[in-house]
């Protein structure tokens, strides 16, 4: 039977998976705020939405599904737990618990997280000044980046070398953060893998073929948030031999475990050939 599900962001990632419900048989209601989205011209219906703005996109959403289609699920591509969960709440749909959706979308709660969980993460503090941040580089070194607390992906991010500007790097930062706060954390040096994981009744599954030093860190991040089904991506490097997951995510980088993730937006049973990545 075909079901309509929204899908958060129309950026190149959400391209292949709107393709893959459309082969599934399933509507596909993508929302986002630009006109001219990618996946856009591949969806069933278009709204447009700050995928930040989560009461934006919510209040979108449950005008659509009042007065044009009944939305059966969410998914989303995009770095915007708030709004997937502030969505789904409102729409009594599957999703992941409010209070995971707000750890992830804060980087200073999320490593804090780790540090109890024993779950690595490079070191990084909290600033308030280019005197704070220029004291860390002094102490540290330039292999820095900045961040804004609120985890918006790569927006706002910038890695700083040696002809960095702190008074612009802490200034983009704030920008992405609804309360301006920033964090400086240590860039490692060794190899950066982007994890994708579909969760399943408290079990991680990723694409075979993955290290198992990767797939256990992705795994006990996830986990150690409370997250116990759903998509997760993980950002991992490798610092002699010791995974630390730099980010984490409730988005969906691809398709890989679509069947997976569409099953358990609508609420229905997961098979293990749903799982193999």
């Amino acid at each position: 039977m075909t079901k309509t599900l929204l899908l958060i962001s129309g950026g190149e990632k959400s391209v292949d998976i709107a393709n893959g419900l459309r082969a599934m048989g399933h509507a596909a209601v993508i929302s986002d705020s630009d006109p001219q989205a990618p996946a856009f011209a591949l969806a069933d219906s278009c709204l447009i939405a700050d995928v930040h703005g989560a009461s934006e996109t919510a209040a979108a959403a449950e005008r659509y599904n009042r007065k044009i289609r009944k939305i059966d699920g969410v998914l989303s591509t995009a770095d915007a737990p708030l709004t997937g969960v502030m969505v789904t709440e409102r729409l009594r749909l599957k999703g992941p618990p409010l209070h995971v959706a707000e750890l992830i979308a804060d980087r200073l709660l999320l490593r804090r997280c780790f540090a109890s969980a024993g779950v690595a993460a490079p070191w990084h503090a909290e600033i308030f000044t280019p005197q704070e941040l220029q004291r860390a580089a002094i102490a540290r070194g330039r292999g820095l980046s900045v961040k804004p607390v609120e985890n918006r992906g790569a927006a706002g991010v910038t890695r700083l070398g040696e002809a960095a500007d702190f008074a612009a790097a802490l200034q983009l930062a704030q920008s992405q953060d609804a309360n301006q706060r920033v964090l400086v954390e240590q860039e490692l040096e060794g190899p950066r893998s982007m994890i994708e994981g579909f969760l399943s009744q408290g079990i991680c599954h990723v694409a075979d073929g993955t290290a198992p030093v990767l797939a256990e860190a992705c795994g006990r991040a996830a986990l150690a948030t409370g997250l116990s089904d759903g998509p997760v991506t993980c950002e991992i490097l490798l610092h002699q031999n010791v995974a630390y997951v730099v980010e984490l995510s409730l988005r969906m980088d691809s398709a890989r475990f679509l069947a997976a993730a569409v099953k358990q937006a609508l609420g229905e049973a997961i098979s293990p050939e749903d799982l193999r990545g």
